[in-house]
């Protein structure tokens, strides 16, 4: 496998991305055996804090499933639960109802959940408030909705990729410790890591650090807020935290145990499966663990290269695709072709 680009091939892809309108803000993250780095380009248009560093905050979207599925394997290495526990022993479901899915199912998008809630409650947030859909549906409108859920609705067994199970698990496994979503993974994830820059809710302190997402059009658009569904993708980062968390995925640092990488169940294709939240890609060429994320105003990307011990991070503000930049980095444009 070829070495990970240089700085200067690097910044030359994110400046024609910015000449290309496909980013305003945008940063990468490259860790291999000479240590981490971060090369960035655009600016944040935040007037209070124009220029992009590894401290600039971005949504992270569904890359927050990771910090979901941590909080998992960190439970199970304390003995505290097992992938075959139910639903049932964490939240107070109907007998005929989902209670008996399990954690495996949730975090492994099998459980046969749709991929987001249905109803009036959703499709009126929705239209309500287009441009940041999840802000209304809160915590009750999530738990009436779970108990009108009849386990002969969903089929499991067969991926499918579910927002509303990702919510489900974190609120299960956040009730079980007595606590939120944000408290759930402050205790378990980033408190560990020491990671000091990753939120639900952004402190007024860091407000002057947060790239302003943008459609893909270029408009500005809000910040997510995800009240009840926080664990699907919620979570708000920087370059420096996500780096951290990279390294500590390759190493298998607990939290971010090494079976947390190991395939549990099947995806849709061939050679893909997915682990503890991880998307699994293998071929002859290379085995990839990775994840993507984006909102309304904000796209991500993180992927190792479990064979080389190397890892990439892209985090931009437009809500324009950043996956196949990211694979390239890491895998170079030939295997990055066929790698979705």
């Amino acid at each position: 496998m070829q070495p990970l680009p240089s700085n200067d091939a690097v910044q030359a892809l994110l400046h024609e991305r910015i000449r290309q309108k496909k980013s305003i803000a945008i940063i990468v993250g490259l860790i291999d055996q000479n240590g981490s780095r971060f090369i960035s380009a655009g600016e944040t248009r935040n007037p209070a804090r124009p220029e992009v560093d590894d401290q600039t905050l971005f949504e992270i979207g569904s890359i927050t499933k990771l910090f979901t599925a941590a909080a998992l394997a960190a439970a199970i290495a304390r003995g505290a639960l097992t992938l075959d526990h139910p639903l049932s022993k964490f939240l107070p479901l109907p007998p005929d109802g989902i209670g008996d899915r399990t954690l495996k199912e949730l975090v492994t998008h099998t459980s046969g959940l749709p991929r987001l809630p249905s109803g009036f409650a959703w499709w009126s947030n929705l239209l309500l408030h287009p441009r940041n859909p999840y802000a209304n549906y809160s915590q009750r409108d999530l738990d009436t909705y779970l108990v009108t859920l009849k386990r002969q609705s969903f089929p499991r067994g067969a991926f499918l990729y579910s927002n509303l199970g990702a919510g489900i698990l974190a609120k299960a496994l956040a009730a079980r410790e007595n606590t939120d979503y944000a408290g759930l993974i402050a205790q378990r994830i980033t408190n560990p890591l020491r990671m000091s820059s990753t939120y639900i809710q952004i402190p007024p302190h860091q407000q002057t650090f947060v790239a302003q997402p943008h459609t893909t059009s270029l408009r500005p658009t809000p910040v997510w807020t995800m009240a009840s569904l926080a664990g699907a993708g919620g979570l708000v980062s920087s370059m420096h935290d996500m780096l951290l968390f990279a390294s500590a995925a390759l190493a298998g640092t607990p939290p971010l145990h090494a079976s947390m990488l190991q395939p549990l169940a099947k995806a849709c294709g061939s050679g893909r499966e997915v682990g503890l939240g991880w998307m699994l890609r293998t071929s002859d060429s290379y085995r990839v663990a990775w994840h993507n994320g984006g909102t309304g105003g904000s796209r991500s990307f993180l992927a190792l290269d479990l064979a080389n011990g190397r890892a990439v991070v892209v985090l931009g503000n437009t809500a324009n695709s950043v996956d196949q930049l990211g694979a390239r980095l890491l895998l170079g444009y030939d295997h990055a072709e066929n790698f979705f």
